[in-house]
């Protein structure tokens, strides 16, 4: 954890929030009972410039990813010279075990997956998608979709 610098105008909101914490990619939150795993990360760009077997429909892009990152137990499935991994904070990109939540920040339209008791979901792109987004609800483990109206 780290404190907000002054410089940005930090000064202003430790008036407000007097311990801020900064989270690291990939954060991980501990809610009651529940983990989840929060990544920023452009990985349906990358599984698809680096997949075997695209998907026959582009519809099933993110079932196919849920469904290869749940079973690698990782955030990073793809080889090295596709997702270069520094080794001491490995540790940090594992889905082992498998957490009740991931949500994928991606650049890629949203979506929302349950696969193996874990939901996995990307609220979407804010202003490419009309100021539409996703939301979880933690205490009823579910997750909406929202619009900001224009």
């Amino acid at each position: 954890s780290s404190g907000i610098n002054a410089e940005y105008g930090g000064a202003r909101h430790q008036e407000t929030v007097p311990c801020p914490h900064v989270d690291t990619n990939p954060a991980r939150v501990q809610y009651c009972s529940q983990e989840m795993v929060l990544f920023r990360e452009n990985l349906i760009n990358k599984m698809c410039r680096h997949c075997i077997k695209f998907p026959l429909r582009s519809e099933e892009l993110h079932v196919h990813l849920a469904k290869t990152l749940l079973s690698q137990g990782h955030l990073a499935p793809l080889p090295l010279h596709a997702m270069p991994v520094f080794w001491s904070h490995d540790h940090a990109l594992r889905l082992y075990p498998i957490p009740d939540v991931v949500v994928i920040a991606d650049k890629y339209d949203a979506f929302s997956v349950s696969a193996t008791d874990c939901l996995m979901f990307n609220p979407g792109s804010f202003p490419k998608s009309n100021f539409s987004f996703k939301v979880y609800l933690p205490a009823q483990k579910k997750i909406e979709n929202c619009e900001i109206a224009t």
